[in-house]
């Protein structure tokens, strides 16, 4: 009788544990108890100096990811500076603001097509916000795909998309849908987080239609410097504890890279923070020995959104 017992008690349990998905490390064939990592350089194409120092950064240290903001004006030097990297890892940085007091850009779809993306100054916002309150789906999608076919007519082929101080994410939720169903369509993935998934993405899973939202390759975790780290404990004592306590998982690291030259000081005049000396500290980290000691050290192993976009 108990081994009869014993026997319903695993019938019992094991649908549920069939029912476990994997992790997406596992889908990516490594262990759950893995940690891997992307090290992410956003915003190549806002400068000459964000692209060369990206470009360095990725050629000789060890940033292996980065992402384009079509809408600024060195967007299509990246075209031609990354014609001998046919590997490298470059998504389409979606931009649907202009953060910047002397550095402006418009969007890249005309104008009198998402007029609710233009502020009264005749440039996109500054932020998230008014992005928000003024801008329709349907404007937003508009310009989003502007920005690919953009990235495309360069020669750029976009390994995944994300968005530029995360105004797809936290805008509207119609807007992500959007975002996953352009990903959807140009055959790439797209950085989504749990909180995304399960704040944004399930409660308004009606919205979601024709979207597998169940087969949405999760990031576990995404890591940023923020202002008040940059200001209690600086950027490379945050780098360092970061990998030296990386979790297990897939994570993004996010940083931006540049030197702190005329061009970049220019462009973020006023700026306290995510300055030229931000950036060049970022450059700074990313491409020494110590960062690629920390990765060795710590069994960190760096993949790419090119991986996870061969998923099935």
């Amino acid at each position: 009788m108990k081994n009869l017992l014993y026997l319903i008690a695993f019938l019992v349990t094991l649908p549920s544990l069939a029912q476990q998905p994997l992790s997406l490390a596992e889908r990516l064939g490594y262990s759950k108890t893995d940690k891997l990592l992307i090290i992410h350089a956003d915003d190549i194409g806002m400068a000459h100096s964000e692209n060369v120092a990206t470009i360095h950064a990725i050629k000789t240290g060890v940033v292996n990811s980065t992402s384009i903001m079509m809408p600024c004006a060195w967007s299509t030097e990246v075209g031609e500076l990354i014609k001998d990297m046919p590997n490298l890892d470059i998504g389409v940085h979606i931009t649907l603001t202009n953060e910047w007091h002397t550095y402006k850009w418009g969007p890249v779809a005309s104008k009198s097509e998402v007029p609710g993306l233009v502020g009264p100054d005749g440039f996109m916002y500054k932020d998230c916000a008014s992005v928000a309150k003024n801008a329709s789906p349907e404007e937003v999608e508009k310009e989003m795909r502007a920005q690919i076919e953009a990235a495309l007519k360069i020669g750029i082929k976009p390994t995944h998309l994300d968005s530029h101080m995360g105004c797809v994410f936290y805008g509207r939720p119609e807007y992500l849908v959007s975002y996953l169903k352009l990903a959807k369509e140009y055959g790439i993935p797209a950085m989504v987080n749990p909180q995304m998934m399960e704040g944004i993405i399930r409660p308004n899973a009606a919205l979601f239609k024709g979207i597998d939202i169940d087969n949405i390759p999760v990031i576990d975790h995404v890591a940023i410097a923020s202002e008040k780290i940059y200001d209690e404990i600086g950027l490379d004592e945050y780098y360092t504890r970061l990998l030296k306590d990386l979790p297990s998982g897939v994570t993004v690291l996010l940083n931006h890279i540049a030197f702190d030259d005329d061009e970049m000081q220019a462009l973020t005049t006023k700026f306290t923070h995510w300055h030229a000396g931000w950036r060049q500290e970022d450059f700074d980290f990313f491409t020494s020995k110590k960062a690629k000691d920390l990765l060795a050290a710590n069994n960190i192993k760096l993949i790419t959104w090119r991986e996870i976009g061969q998923l099935k």
